[in-house]
């Protein structure tokens, strides 16, 4: 029924208030797949055979690497072949420690080729970003929802979203800028750890890369993951700052009585047991709204801060 409306109503419409409420509480397993790649779309219009041919392209440059030969057509301007050889490397090191309890994505288990083949797909379709530690655990979590060509394009669509992009392309400026939009509501909603983190010199990068590279399939239990990449799907961007607020309000009274160290230590490694419940009711009770102004608002503003002190402007330098 979720997926009838998604795919009936405009967009403008789909989210009446029975629909975000169905999606709150989590989509049933049996149309999640179904349901998300409609709702990250594929603005890229990607097929499966342009995935066919970037996984041939692929297995190519594998043979390649693996016999010393040339590059073939999967040569790219700019990029070495030590270059692909590390990213190569990198994707097979990763494979190993995506999921490792459900030991089905390592080597010998029945999805260590389909993810294998879907990161080195998606570094032959943008050899510009190539592969990024985290790609893996965001890939294993659509494979276990979607077929494999779909998969890959619901991957290298979400990965094309400006908040991923910024990150797995390691945009400084624009991910400061988005660190400065989520402090902008951390102090709205928690002034206290707000105040206490300032006080400990705990800047946001030191949580919040690891949360937003792996969309908190690495940081969260994996049902409770596939919970927020719901609404993620439904809301946007905004939502995966949201729920680094929802984090920190749950553990607020615990954060407060912690030190620099122990501060990164614990939400670099969350609790394994983080009830459901709980967790979703501290989510929703995160404002994103701040002096009238919305997330997406709040992250143009600073954006037109940013130029403004880039070019110089007189009116900021007075």
């Amino acid at each position: 029924d979720l997926c009838k409306r998604k795919q009936s109503i405009p967009q403008t419409k789909c989210c009446s208030r029975k629909v975000r409420e169905l999606w709150w509480q989590g989509i049933p397993p049996s149309v999640r797949g179904k349901v998300w790649s409609l709702a990250i779309g594929n603005e890229l219009n990607i097929t499966h055979e342009l995935y066919d041919i970037c996984l041939s392209r692929a297995k190519e440059r594998w043979r390649s690497l693996s016999t010393g030969g040339s590059e073939g057509e999967c040569e790219d301007a700019g990029f070495s072949a030590a270059d692909r050889e590390a990213s190569l490397e990198l994707i097979k090191l990763d494979i190993s420690r995506t999921f490792p309890n459900l030991c089905i994505f390592q080597q010998g288990g029945p999805y260590h080729d389909t993810l294998h083949s879907i990161l080195g797909a998606y570094t032959c379709y943008r050899p510009d970003v190539g592969y990024v530690q985290g790609m893996s655990f965001i890939a294993a979590v659509l494979i276990l929802n979607l077929d494999t060509a779909d998969a890959f394009i619901a991957f290298s669509n979400l990965l094309n979203k400006p908040c991923q992009m910024a990150f797995f392309r390691v945009d400084h400026g624009l991910m400061l800028t988005y660190f400065a939009a989520f402090e902008v509501f951390f102090e709205e909603n928690l002034p206290k750890l707000f105040a206490h983190f300032k006080k400990n010199n705990l800047t946001p990068d030191i949580y919040l890369i690891d949360w937003i590279f792996t969309l908190y399939s690495k940081s969260l239990p994996l049902d409770l993951a596939c919970r927020v990449w719901d609404v993620f799907c439904r809301d946007g961007e905004e939502f995966l700052f949201r729920t680094a607020l929802g984090i920190l309000r749950l553990f607020e009274d615990i954060l407060t009585k912690m030190d620099f160290i122990h501060i990164a230590q614990f939400l670099t490694k969350l609790p394994e047991d983080l009830p459901s419940e709980e967790f979703f009711t501290s989510i929703a009770a995160i404002q994103m709204q701040s002096r009238n102004k919305k997330w997406a608002q709040v992250l143009v503003a600073l954006q037109k801060d940013n130029r403004e002190v880039e070019r110089g402007s007189p009116s900021l330098k007075h």
